[in-house]
């Protein structure tokens, strides 16, 4: 009797052990990250796309991934999303270095309000090849943009739908230049071009010919010269375009 009644509770404590539930605090068998959540990034996507996508500066994605150049993302990396309000530590100053002489000739750009049309996106002004990157040196001058070779001749196209606020014919050091100015403070630079097809205040669409790629400026071979730039500052293009 007694051996029964042992059988019993033992029998007992197994069924009150399988109804316990887990306790609040157990491990979760997913990844997790101390700075916020995680992004798998998609095909088309671009650093700027994923940091509007969660509303967060694109400056703290770069710095919480610890991203050097664009083409270090790849479709399937997975990206640490800083938390919204806990910014990531801003990035230290570069040594100061000359400034481009013919940066004193460009008007200081103007904050326009949302644009017809526009999604938000930048695209690739040119089919060429990149060859000199954001921040590259060049006779003591830092290339706030990027400069694109491409055959002379080349459509040049607006790479965010905006509105045309400068025009030159002959700036020094840009040759002819075209500056378009979008909404939230974000302006783009189009220069060495030989042909420029629209005039100052003129609407344009994302992807509309605005120009002619040419050999005018410093370039020494037919190239296009452009540049992103947020409250008047330089921005890598590499981390907007596709």
């Amino acid at each position: 009797m007694v051996k029964q009644q042992g059988i019993v509770l033992l029998l007992m404590a197994l069924v009150l052990s399988a109804c316990t539930p887990y306790p609040a605090n157990y491990p979760s068998s997913g990844p997790s990250f101390s700075s916020g959540g995680g992004h798998i990034v998609a095909k088309g996507e671009t650093l700027w796309s994923i940091s509007r996508q969660y509303g967060i500066e694109l400056s703290d994605l770069v710095e919480a991934n610890r991203i050097s150049d664009a083409s270090q993302i790849e479709v399937g990396q997975r990206l640490v999303i800083p938390r919204s309000g806990t910014a990531a530590p801003a990035p230290r100053e570069s040594p100061p270095v000359a400034s481009e002489p013919a940066s004193r000739y460009l008007p200081p750009e103007r904050s326009v309000g949302p644009v017809p049309g526009d999604s938000g996106d930048f695209v690739w002004p040119v089919d060429g090849r990149v060859i000199s990157i954001f921040g590259s040196r060049r006779k003591g001058n830092m290339n706030k943009g990027v400069d694109i070779q491409a055959p002379g001749g080349s459509d040049v196209r607006a790479s965010r739908s905006g509105r045309v606020s400068f025009v030159h014919e002959a700036l020094p050091g840009f040759g002819k230049t075209i500056i378009v100015e979008h909404g939230g403070g974000f302006a783009t630079v189009y220069a060495y071009i030989d042909q420029i097809l629209v005039r100052s205040g003129d609407s344009v669409a994302q992807r509309q010919v605005i120009a002619r790629v040419g050999k005018t400026g410093r370039t020494e071979v037919p190239a296009l010269h452009f540049e992103i730039r947020r409250r008047q500052k330089p921005q890598n293009p590499l981390y907007y375009l596709p």
